[in-house]
């Protein structure tokens, strides 16, 4: 395996994707390829650190042994987490790519089945958003719901955004009508589905809600999540391209479990479902025209006996 997986080459370029400048991380080794594509605002200055520091000090090593891969990493002169972390996915999808395993099983291993719940916003007057939870039996089924929650709410809004959300004059006014909608699907298809927000500013409306993010604390009966580990909250959301590498994210995850929080996944990058399942985490938090849906879809359609985990 280690001769099969030792990396040849690491290579950091510029490309264009969802409309703007992003930088792609590409690492080779004898039987496979791994990418990590990243949002940058100096893709020049993450280009230089990939392949000026980065890679000189990984060729040669085996792709498969994350630990090593990523202790490198971090005794690198490198601050930039989205460097890091970019170079230590692009590693292990080399990795998982030489040897033909999905990327999860790589990471959590071969035993890896637990499928995340995955949120998604729907509506959003520019700061604040509506997401709905639904908590069902099958990712299958969940795709399912989230087009029937589509097809509704376009009898209701006339435009989107560029994120796949219904634009709303006032999201706070439209909780009710919100609730009503997805009230009247969860009844249909005997599925249970949370209704929450995310809010840039408070507003007694949020207090019908069953799920809620917000850049603090604050006084919420239902599940609050916060981006830090904060012991009052309920859920923590974690940003991969803030922890710098694999094996980091790894120890925050724990830690955030240690602490009595649930861990959530935020982002749109299609490995993040490979993520997830990989360090068990229960939640993924993603814009509702992403691919994470799909990706965790065909996951589910590869496995023979996957499980979605509950909170």
């Amino acid at each position: 395996m280690e001769n099969s997986t030792s990396i040849k080459r690491i290579t950091a370029k510029k490309v264009f994707k969802d409309s703007k400048i992003q930088v792609r991380i590409a690492t080779l080794t004898d039987k496979g390829i791994g990418y990590d594509t990243i949002n940058a605002e100096n893709p020049d200055y993450i280009i230089s650190d990939v392949e000026n520091v980065i890679a000189p000090e990984l060729v040669g090593y085996p792709a498969y042994d994350q630990d090593i891969i990523d202790s490198i990493i971090c005794d690198t002169s490198v601050d930039s987490p989205k460097a890091t972390m970019g170079t230590s996915l692009s590693v292990a999808r080399a990795a998982a790519n030489s040897i033909e395993i999905p990327l999860f099983k790589h990471i959590g291993g071969v035993l890896s089945t637990n499928l995340p719940i995955v949120g998604c916003s729907l509506v959003s007057d520019g700061l604040n958003q509506l997401l709905t939870i639904p908590m069902a039996e099958s990712i299958g089924e969940m795709v399912y719901i989230y087009n029937k929650l589509l097809s509704e709410l376009s009898e209701e809004y006339a435009f989107k955004n560029n994120y796949g959300e219904y634009i709303s004059k006032n999201l706070f006014n439209d909780i009710g009508k919100f609730k009503g909608i997805v009230a009247n699907i969860s009844e249909e298809e005997d599925i249970e589905i949370l209704v929450g927000a995310k809010i840039s500013e408070f507003s007694p409306e949020i207090e019908e809600l069953d799920y809620l993010e917000s850049s603090e604390i604050i006084e919420f009966d239902g599940i609050l999540c916060t981006e830090n580990i904060d012991e009052e909250a309920d859920f923590s959301k974690v940003d991969p391209y803030l922890m710098g590498t694999l094996t980091e994210m790894n120890y925050y995850i724990n830690y955030t479990i240690e602490k009595g929080l649930t861990p959530t996944i935020s982002g749109n990058n299609t490995s993040f479902p490979h993520i997830a399942i990989g360090f068990k985490v229960p939640f993924l938090r993603a814009n509702i025209n992403s691919k994470v849906l799909n990706e965790i879809w065909n996951i589910e359609r590869i496995l023979n006996s996957p499980n979605i985990t509950r909170f």
